[in-house]
């Protein structure tokens, strides 16, 4: 059997898929098998996969969303680990074999996650995106938000999720952040200081929707804090957290220009936090920039000009 499972949830994404596929097939670490989860797609996607042989196991599913996918390919899977990559992300060709010699060498640890590139459509890079550990995975996840960033990112036993449960796929956006609340239950995550994905922007990226973002992450919140025997120094910072997070989403609702709904999601954090109105003042400057930006026409529309 092998050693890795990787699951790529796929839909309409024929034209990335295969970067995608062919990132996994040049790792380093070769213990693997790749499951290809089609939910729906009626793009040219089962041909280009008929390509690859058994090099990948593909599975088509009628259309259930991204989170059924993901179950899907977990359930069908032989590994005793589980790797998750999107149809549009790439991983690069040591990513298996730091995160997999981390895990071996750090056993108290079952779930590993690394930093990543966010890159445009033709895998330019744009930044580096990494957020620090400050504590245990659960006190992280529930006070500073989804700290992991890309699911693509992360490596896992394939046994956590028969404990933990699949994917909510009452969940969008945030249903990755959801299930690492639950397996930080279950044990600590460690902390790769490696960049070792790259994340494409372009505007099919569901982490554009605000308002399916505040559904998502109020959501996650309310479950993570209703988890029986919290821990009382995470449970007493509730409030906060919950602070902290309609300011993040006053920050999601300004990028687009949905002014009405940032004024109101920052006067509920500063009303649940008044620390949070350090952060609220940064808006002015911020403005100005999205102004002379909209003005001078650099604000792009389309990071892909394929869409």
């Amino acid at each position: 059997m092998p050693e890795v499972s990787v699951i790529i949830p796929t839909y309409n994404s024929a034209r990335y898929l295969v970067e995608a596929v062919d990132s996994v097939l040049a790792q380093t670490y070769k213990d693997f098998e790749i499951l290809v989860i089609d939910d729906g797609s009626t793009d040219e996607t089962e041909s280009l996969m008929g390509n690859y042989g058994a090099a990948v196991r593909y599975i088509h599913q009628e259309n259930e969303g991204v989170s059924a996918a993901r179950n899907r390919g977990i359930d069908d899977s032989l590994g005793r680990y589980v790797a998750f990559l999107d149809a549009d992300d790439t991983w690069l060709p040591n990513k298996l074999e730091r995160q997999m010699s981390a895990l071996k060498a750090h056993g108290e640890y079952r779930v590993c996650y690394s930093d990543f590139i966010a890159v445009t459509w033709d895998l330019k890079p744009l930044a580096v995106k990494r957020i620090d550990p400050e504590g245990e995975a659960l006190a992280d996840l529930l006070l500073r938000g989804n700290v992991v960033g890309s699911i693509c990112t992360v490596v896992c036993e394939r046994s956590l999720f028969e404990l933990a449960g699949g994917f909510d796929s009452s969940l969008s956006q945030c249903a990755d952040w959801d299930m690492w609340v639950r397996l930080a239950c279950l044990t600590d995550f460690l902390y790769l200081d490696e960049r070792l994905v790259t994340y494409r922007k372009h505007d099919a990226n569901m982490s554009g929707n605000a308002a399916l973002l505040e559904h998502d992450s109020v959501r996650v919140l309310e479950k993570g804090f209703a988890i029986p025997n919290l821990p009382e120094s995470i449970r007493k910072r509730r409030r906060a957290a919950f602070a902290r997070n309609y300011m993040v989403l006053a920050g999601a609702y300004f990028h687009a220009r949905r002014y009405r709904e940032f004024s109101r999601c920052a006067a509920r954090a500063v009303v649940m936090d008044f620390r949070q109105i350090n952060r609220l003042m940064t808006y002015p400057a911020r403005l100005t920039g999205q102004f002379l930006s909209h003005r001078d026409g650099k604000e792009m529309q389309h990071l892909d000009p394929r869409v």
